[in-house]
């Protein structure tokens, strides 16, 4: 999931803790951020769970269209200049291994995040 601030700044983490004054945000037990509620735009999910073996989560962001996909090994990785039509196709294809290593891998700049 995503913590987005009023400010524009995005705080990637995998959970969050609700406290009297704000967001402590975590990545596995270690804490990555904390946000003030008035400072607190929105949080989101950012990848939609998938069934295979290699990947356990896909998402995309139109308004940067970039590709973040998650690794059953833990990575994550961020494809830049991914059109929705790729990703819409992606998330919805028999084997996503197969779609990654043959539509994804090698096409785009990327970068990990995580």
């Amino acid at each position: 999931m995503k913590a987005i601030t009023v400010s524009g700044e995005r705080i990637e983490c995998d959970q969050l803790d609700e406290g009297r004054e704000g967001l402590l945000l975590y990545h596995g037990e270690r804490v990555v951020g904390y946000v003030p509620y008035e400072r607190l735009e929105c949080v989101t999910e950012t990848r939609s769970p998938v069934a295979s073996s290699s990947i356990r989560s896909i998402g995309y962001d139109d308004e940067d269209e970039t590709l973040e996909i998650e690794f059953q090994s833990g990575g994550v990785y961020r494809y830049d200049d991914v059109s929705r039509e790729t990703y819409e196709s992606f998330l919805g294809a028999r084997s996503h291994g197969t779609y990654f290593h043959e539509n994804v891998r090698g096409q785009y700049d990327y970068h990990r995040i995580r």
